[in-house]
């Protein structure tokens, strides 16, 4: 019986464990930016990409900034500064 009970427990955790992995893997990584980079994320309103409603740009080459909102429907891309940049 306790040799039952320690499997069903172990059992439970073991699925609560995978299933917590499962939920949390989406997060993604922001890329970094190499020396003399930029790094430009373009949200799009729907999975057509064919509305931005926002952009995300970050990077050694001026200020960071942001407009919009940011959504799950995005593209990115880098872009090497430019050489009279301050």
């Amino acid at each position: 019986m306790k040799k039952f009970v320690r499997n069903a427990v172990l059992a439970t955790l073991l699925t609560v464990a995978g299933t917590t992995a499962v939920v949390a893997s989406p997060a993604m990584a922001l890329p970094y930016p190499n020396d003399n980079e930029s790094i430009t994320f373009i949200y799009y309103s729907d999975a057509s990409k064919t509305v931005e409603v926002g952009m995300y740009v970050y990077g050694n080459c001026l200020e960071d900034f942001e407009y919009g909102v940011r959504t799950r429907y995005s593209t990115w891309h880098r872009t090497t500064c430019p050489p009279n940049l301050p």
